[in-house]
C-alpha cells in the first residue's frame, strides 16, 4: 500500500504517503512501525493478519525480539486511533496468532456499489444468547462481502466466513477464557483484569479544573499495552460476581504540596485493595498527573498481573498483601524495597500454591540483599531468595518473574547460570513490566555484548517506560555504545520519572558525570561535593585543551579524591586523560565489589586503553567472564573491532 492516495475508514483518513491520520481536523503523525501495521491491516480488512506477516513487513532484516517490538507498535497505533477501551473498535487481538481490522473502509471515489450485500444476518436465537457487546460483535460478522468485489465497494469488517465464525464463537464462548490465557501459566484466572477509572476528585479550587481529566489520560496511556491489565472508562462495572476493580482518588492542595490519595477498590465487595498517599511539589502541578500514572500504574499492573496467574480470584486480604508487596518492589528508593518482603510472606502463608506469591518472596529477599549493610546479610538473603524462586518455579515452570528474579540472586559472577534463567524468562511468557528484558539487557552489558544489550533495554523501555531505572539503564547502555546524544534524551526521560526533586537532582548529577556536560556539572545546586565537582570540571577542561601540563594536574586532582568518591565518572575521565593504569586499578576495584556498574564499566569507549593493561586478562578470568565467553561461544563487541585488544586472543 505504498501509494499517495488516501484511505478512509470510519471517519478517519490515512494519508499513507506521509504517514498521517486525520479526523475532524485533528492530525496525528504516525511513526514508521505503527504506520506499517495499519497499512497491513487495511490491506486485509476483516481477516486475520498473523504476527508473522507483520514481523516480516516491519523487520525484513530481523531484530533481537520481534514480539515485544510488534506489541509496542500495535499499542502506539491503538493510542493514535483512540482504540484503548475494553472492547476494541478497530484492532482486535487474536491471542497468540495476530490481529484483525474491525473497521469499515470507505470505497474509492470511482467505486461501483453492488445492488445488494452478500451474506445473511446471524440467527436471532443464537445472537440473543450473547451479552450486548458480544452480540454486536457477532452482528458485525453477519454481512460479509464477496472477495471478488471487495476492492470496488464498501468493505465489510468480516470475510465470507463470518457466519461460521459467529457460530464457532457461540460454541466456544464458555471456553474463551482458556483460549485468551493460553500463553499464561496453566493455572489461569477466572476473572478479567480491567481497571475501571472512577476519576480523581479535585478538592482544591486553586488547582486546574482539567487536572482530573489529565490524570485519566495519563493512566489510560500507562495501561494501553497488549498486556494483561487494561483500563476502562465505563460508567459501571461489567455484570457478574467475580472481582471488578475501580481506581480513583482525590487531589488537593496541602500547603506547598499537592496531596494525592489513590485507591484501588474491589467493586463487588467494597474492600480497599490498595491505598497510597503521596505529596508532590506544589510548584510543579503540571507534573502531578504523570506522577500519579507512574506510581499507581506500576503498582496496579504488578498486583493484578500477578493475581491473573492464579487459577481463581485471590481473596481480598491476599490481594491486599500482594499489592503491598508491589508497592515496595516498585519503590525506586532501593532502601525502601525491603518493605516488600513481609507482605509477600503473608501471601504465601495464606495461599501456598500461588507461584507468583513465591516469586514475590524471592523478590523481597532480592531487595533485602541490595540494601544489606553487610556481605553476610546479603548472602543469606540471596540464598533465601533462591529457595523461594525454586518454590515458585516448581509450581509453575513458566513463571518468568521467578526465573528473572532467581537470576538476580545467583552469585554475581555466575554469568552462565544467570543467562540461562533470563533466556528462559524471556521465552516463558511476557511480563507486563518488561523486567526480564531489562535484566537480560543489563547482564549483556556487563559481559561486553553492548549492541545486543541496547536492543533488549530498548524492548524493556518500550514495554514499560514508567519505571525510572528502565530508561536510566538504557541511557547507560547508550553511553557505552557511544551514542551520547540519544543517551542524553533517555537520561532526561529517566529524570522526568523521578519520584521527587531530590531523586531527580541525583539523576541529573549522574547524567552530568556520564556525559561530561560542563554546564550541568557547574550547577552548584546538584548534589555533588565541592571537591568532586572541581576535579571533574578540571578534568573535562583538560581533556578538551589537550595540554600535557593541564592533563597531569587534572589526573592528580582526580586521584586525590577519596576512594569512596572515585566513581565510574572519575574512572572514565582518568582513562580519557591517558591515565590508563590508574583507571584500570580503580575500575577493577569497582568491578569486583559493586554490582552496579560491575564489569560494564570497562566497555565504555573511553576505557579502551585499560583493556590492554597487563592485568586485564587475569581480571576477566577472576570475574568468570572468560569462562562465560568460552562456554557460550560469544565474544565482547570490542573483539570484533579492527584492532581488538590482546585479551581477545584468549577466546
Amino acid at each position: 500500500m505504498k501509494t499517495s492516495r488516501s484511505i478512509s475508514f470510519d471517519g478517519w483518513v490515512l494519508h499513507a504517503d506521509i504517514g498521517e491520520l486525520v479526523r475532524d481536523g485533528r492530525r496525528i503523525r504516525l511513526q514508521q512501525r505503527p504506520l506499517l501495521v495499519l497499512e497491513e491491516l487495511l490491506e486485509h480488512p476483516g481477516e486475520l493478519v498473523t504476527r508473522e506477516q507483520l514481523i516480516a513487513r516491519l523487520w525484513p532484516k530481523g531484530v533481537v525480539d520481534f514480539d515485544t517490538g510488534l506489541n509496542t507498535a500495535v499499542r502506539k497505533l491503538r493510542v493514535a486511533l483512540d482504540d484503548v477501551g475494553e472492547v476494541p473498535r478497530y484492532i482486535e487481538t487474536i491471542p497468540r496468532r495476530g490481529y484483525r481490522f474491525l473497521g469499515t473502509i470507505d470505497p474509492p471515489a470511482d467505486a461501483v456499489t453492488p445492488a445488494a450485500p452478500v451474506g445473511a444476518p446471524v440467527g436471532s436465537a443464537a445472537a440473543s444468547q450473547l451479552p450486548a457487546g458480544d452480540r454486536r460483535s457477532v452482528e458485525r460478522r453477519a454481512m460479509v462481502p464477496d472477495a471478488d468485489v471487495r476492492a470496488s465497494r464498501s468493505v465489510s469488517v468480516w470475510s465470507r466466513r463470518g457466519m461460521a465464525f459467529a457460530v464457532v464463537f457461540v460454541l466456544l464462548l464458555g471456553g474463551a477464557s482458556a483460549v485468551w490465557w493460553a500463553s499464561r501459566p496453566d493455572q489461569t484466572a477466572e476473572h478479567g483484569m480491567t481497571v475501571r477509572l472512577s476519576g480523581f476528585q479535585l478538592l482544591s479550587s486553586d488547582l486546574p479544573t482539567t487536572l482530573p481529566e489529565t490524570v485519566d489520560a495519563e493512566l489510560t496511556a500507562a495501561f494501553s499495552t497488549d498486556g494483561v491489565v487494561g483500563v476502562s472508562s465505563a460508567s459501571a462495572p461489567t455484570p457478574g460476581t467475580s472481582p471488578a476493580y475501580l481506581l480513583g482518588g482525590s487531589i488537593q492542595r496541602d500547603g506547598h504540596a499537592v496531596r494525592v490519595i489513590t485507591r484501588l477498590i474491589n467493586e463487588r465487595s467494597g474492600e480497599t485493595l490498595w491505598s497510597n498517599t503521596s505529596n508532590y511539589d506544589g510548584n510543579e502541578v503540571s507534573r502531578v498527573p504523570r506522577h500519579i500514572a507512574v506510581d499507581a500504574g506500576n503498582v496496579v499492573r504488578c498486583g493484578l498481573f500477578g493475581a491473573s496467574t492464579y487459577r481463581k480470584p485471590l481473596p481480598d486480604s491476599v490481594l491486599r498483601d500482594y499489592m503491598q508487596f508491589c508497592e515496595g518492589h516498585w519503590d525506586p528508593n532501593i532502601q525502601d524495597g525491603r518493605k516488600a518482603l513481609v507482605p509477600a510472606q503473608r501471601v504465601v502463608a495464606a495461599v501456598p500454591d500461588f507461584s507468583w506469591g513465591w516469586a514475590a518472596v524471592a523478590g523481597g529477599y532480592w531487595k533485602v540483599a541490595l540494601a544489606a549493610d553487610s556481605n553476610r546479610i546479603a548472602e543469606e538473603a540471596r540464598a533465601s531468595g533462591r529457595e523461594a524462586a525454586d518454590r515458585a518455579i516448581a509450581i509453575d515452570a513458566r513463571n518468568s518473574e521467578a526465573l528473572y528474579i532467581k537470576s538476580m540472586v545467583l552469585d554475581r559472577r555466575d554469568w552462565i547460570g544467570r543467562e540461562d534463567l533470563l533466556k528462559r524468562a524471556v521465552a516463558a511468557q511476557r511480563l507486563d513490566c518488561g523486567c526480564e528484558y531489562h535484566q537480560y539487557g543489563w547482564m549483556l552489558l556487563n559481559v561486553g555484548r553492548t549492541e545486543e544489550a541496547v536492543e533488549y533495554l530498548r524492548q524493556a523501555n518500550d514495554m514499560l517506560a514508567l519505571y525510572v531505572y528502565t530508561p536510566l539503564h538504557l541511557a547507560q547502555a547508550l553511553v557505552t555504545a557511544g551514542k551520547q546524544d540519544e543517551a542524553k534524551r533517555v537520561f532526561d526521560a529517566a529524570i522526568d520519572l523521578a519520584p521527587d526533586s531530590d531523586f531527580a537532582q541525583r539523576l541529573v548529577a549522574y547524567k552530568a558525570s556520564q556525559t561530561g556536560d560542563l554546564e550541568l556539572l557547574s550547577d552548584p545546586a546538584l548534589p555533588i561535593s565541592g571537591d568532586v565537582r572541581a576535579a571533574l570540571l578540571q578534568g573535562h577542561r583538560a581533556r578538551m585543551s589537550r595540554d600535557a601540563g593541564d592533563r597531569a594536574r587534572a589526573v592528580a586532582a582526580l586521584l586525590a579524591l577519596p576512594a569512596t568518591q572515585q566513581t565510574e565518572g572519575v574512572v572514565k575521565l582518568l582513562a580519557s586523560l591517558g591515565a590508563n593504569r590508574e583507571a584500570f586499578e580503580i575500575a577493577a576495584r569497582i568491578a569486583r565489589t559493586r554490582e552496579f556498574p560491575g564489569p560494564a564499566i570497562f566497555w565504555d569507549p573511553s576505557m579502551r586503553g585499560t583493556l590492554v593493561d597487563p592485568g586485564f586478562p587475569a581480571l576477566v578470568t577472576e570475574l568468570d567472564l572468560v569462562k562465560y565467553w568460552k562456554t557460550t561461544g560469544t565474544r565482547p563487541d570490542v573483539c570484533r573491532e579492527g584492532s581488538p585488544p590482546p585479551f581477545c586472543a584468549m577466546l
